[in-house]
């Protein structure tokens, strides 16, 4: 009998959780709602999932300038994108991109109080594209290691010196995590550098190269002095699972990277200088091709905010419909009749729920959602739980323009399952959870996700500030 059957065997093992490309969305997520972007061009977007992700209608209109500032708003609560373009050179990605970024034929989730554009481009990145200038952020993830060189030279001087936006945004592999990803004299894991100038093994066979940090670490200091930007480089994803060589360090799976742009005329001139230079011995491809751009519209209610008795009145229905003696901000502000009456604007509610004497707002926990409203000697009616919810009021439309019959694919809509579009299909890891990872090639994006925080402030209010705005 063999006595080596059943025998331990230690095998290394990588589990990430969150999976790893859900990690990386979560880390751009994260960044465009604390920066307040409103505009967002994802390069090698593969089939859409970021975009997909930022299409979500927040539940009010973002503070202006034009507004009071309550101390609400100081801390940024959803993210309020307006315009966002994709680029990729992969037809079937981008045929994947174009329908889950549409405009939903069903309606659900929130009032939309805020436009939105989204332009889905086919084209490589080092086509400069005229209609991607003054962009406020560049997001590209698991990209760069995918570019050939002649593309790898363009990545730098055309985001950061022709577009100029005011941040980057980038993930790519770490390559002093890869030993996590064998045993120790283990010959079979990755895939050999093909391009041959290292001995190096990668995740993915379509990677030109990994970097380590120190090169990460220089080829961003180059690119910052050239084209006068800032950046800050971190890591993301620890595994979770215990190395039985005793390997667990500091090292993370993937490098980000944030480049934010230096201010000023000096820096402005610089750059442009700098890239009308580099631009004149270089000879451009074929333009990009816009295949699709759906246009989200808001409700023509937003901005129109009703009069302060119209208002009232509205929220006073809702209490006695709900029927209970106390409801939230958040149950309120779900009713399509009060949020619409106060043209989007969150702080138009609070401003009347706190100045009518009528009602008692009880400010308890640290964020709105927990704060409650009674309306005492009001007689509350509940609403039939039988009866059939009231349709939204169909007041705003959302169209989708199409460039191109050909790429104006059936897609279905209950379709909602995401999974990782690079690397870890290679890894020999297993993630918690049953999620799945699948393959991508090109400039296939991974991503990550986020639960949408609202970090709400205790605030007061000037009085009558809403007459004062010419609202009332």
């Amino acid at each position: 009998m063999d006595n080596s059957i059943g025998a331990q065997v230690q095998v290394a093992q990588v589990k990430f959780f969150p999976p790893l490309h859900e990690q990386r969305r979560s880390w751009a997520l994260d960044i465009l709602r604390r920066e307040r972007v409103t505009s967002v061009l994802d390069v090698g977007c593969g089939e859409g999932v970021l975009l997909q992700h930022l299409t979500h209608a927040p539940p009010w209109r973002a503070h202006s300038a034009s507004t009071p500032a309550p101390a609400v708003f100081e801390k940024p609560d959803f993210i309020h994108v307006r315009e966002m373009h994709g680029l990729d050179i992969l037809q079937d990605d981008l045929s994947y991109a174009i329908g889950v970024t549409a405009p939903s034929k069903h309606g659900y989730g929130w009032t939309r109080f805020e436009s939105l554009d989204v332009s889905i481009w086919e084209g490589g990145l080092q086509v400069p594209n005229p209609a991607f200038e003054g962009i406020e952020c560049v997001v590209a993830t698991e990209v760069i290691e995918h570019l050939p060189d002649d593309v790898l030279t363009s990545f730098a001087p055309v985001l950061l010196g022709h577009y100029a936006p005011r941040l980057l945004l980038f993930t790519t592999p770490t390559y002093d995590f890869n030993t996590c990803f064998s045993a120790p004299g283990d010959q079979s894991w990755g895939f050999p550098d093909p391009t041959g100038r290292t001995e190096r093994v990668f995740r993915h066979s379509d990677h030109k190269f990994e970097w380590t940090m120190d090169e990460c670490e220089a080829w961003c200091r180059a690119a910052a002095e050239e084209w006068g930007y800032d950046f800050t480089i971190d890591s993301i994803g620890r595994s979770t699972a215990k190395d039985p060589w005793g390997r667990d360090g500091d090292v993370r799976a993937t490098q980000t990277v944030t480049f934010r742009r230096r201010e000023g005329g000096e820096w402005a001139t610089r750059r442009a200088t700098n890239y009308a230079e580099w631009a004149s011995s270089r000879v451009e491809g074929d333009p990009h091709k816009r295949l699709v751009t759906h246009a989200y519209e808001a409700h023509t209610g937003a901005e129109q905010v009703a009069s302060r008795e119209e208002i009232t009145a509205a929220i006073k229905n809702t209490i006695q419909d709900i029927g209970a003696s106390d409801v939230t901000i958040f149950e309120i502000w779900r009713e399509d009749t009060v949020s619409t009456l106060c043209g989007g604007w969150l702080e138009v509610l609070l401003d009347i729920i706190t100045q009518d004497p009528s009602f008692l707002l009880h400010k308890e926990g640290k964020v709105a959602d927990d704060w409650k409203v009674e309306l005492p000697g009001v007689e509350l009616r509940g609403k039939n739980p039988w009866q059939n919810q009231a349709k939204r009021d169909d007041a705003w439309g959302e169209t989708s323009e199409s460039t191109d019959d050909d790429t104006a694919e059936s897609y279905d809509e209950d379709y909602e399952e995401e999974y990782d579009e690079d690397d870890e299909e290679y890894w020999g890891e297993s993630e918690d959870a049953g999620w799945v990872a699948s393959e991508g090639g090109g400039w296939n994006a991974d991503d990550c996700d986020i639960n949408t925080l609202k970090a709400w402030a205790e605030w007061k209010p000037a009085p009558g500030w809403i007459v004062e705005a010419g609202w009332e």
